[in-house]
């Protein structure tokens, strides 16, 4: 599905409206983990309900699909097995964010089939503009910005993290103290704990660090499990 683009403020903004809605239908001030499930089914209106997807759309690779006609938001089943909460929770945010954001495009089409008028979610299509919006909404929804800029205020100060080491120890150059790429899973961890985000992944928490501006990464290592992976084997 083409959608037109759209900048990560608006995105954002959006993101807090519905937090603000749903603090107001509430009645009371949110504050992380964000409640993504009440959200979706008390400020959105919609039925949330879990499915093996791999049987329904005959693949292995859906993590959610969102029917628009049929108001429901459908997250694979599977996630309780094979994924932390993080992830689980974080599907939920991004079909919301499919919602808010693009269902007024299927409407626009038109589709009768309940196959034909669902937003699909697939890994393989991450870098598509549909699905790059929605995981940006997911982010801000679960990872305010005020929230997450007082919480890394007191995991590692008022100043930007500045990577320049892969690993830890005497660089060339570098004192060791420095932090380094190495480190990012204990400082998403700790970013979580203080900041009570407790249902976001150490990923996720670390790509919304790089987007803030807040951890600046110099290295040409990639700041992810792959690269602990890699380190391991």
């Amino acid at each position: 599905m083409k959608v037109p683009w759209i900048s990560k403020e608006e995105i954002a903004l959006k993101a807090m409206d519905l937090m603000e809605a749903f603090q107001t239908m509430a009645g009371y001030m949110v504050k992380p983990p964000i409640p993504v499930e009440d959200i979706i089914e008390r400020s959105l209106g919609l039925r949330l309900v879990y499915e093996d997807l791999e049987k329904v759309f005959g693949s292995n690779d859906v993590l959610g699909a969102t029917y628009v006609v049929a108001k429901v938001i459908c997250i694979n089943e599977r996630l309780f097995e094979h994924s932390s909460e993080g992830r689980l929770v974080f599907t939920c945010a991004h079909e919301a964010g499919h919602w808010v954001l693009h269902r007024r495009y299927v409407d626009a089409e038109g589709g009768d089939n309940s196959k034909d008028e669902a937003i699909v979610c697939r890994p393989r299509d991450a870098k598509a503009p549909i699905e790059w919006q929605a995981d940006y909404f997911a982010a801000c929804l679960l990872m305010p910005e005020k929230g997450i800029r007082e919480a890394f205020q007191k995991v590692c100060g008022p100043e930007p993290f500045i990577i320049n080491n892969v690993k830890g120890g005497v660089q060339e150059g570098s004192r060791s103290e420095e932090p380094f790429v190495e480190q990012w899973p204990f400082i998403a961890a700790a970013m979580c704990e203080a900041g009570g985000f407790s249902n976001v992944s150490k990923q996720a928490m670390i790509i919304r660090l790089q987007d803030l501006g807040l951890l600046i990464n110099q290295t040409t290592t990639r700041m992810d499990w792959k690269a602990v992976c890699s380190e391991a084997s």
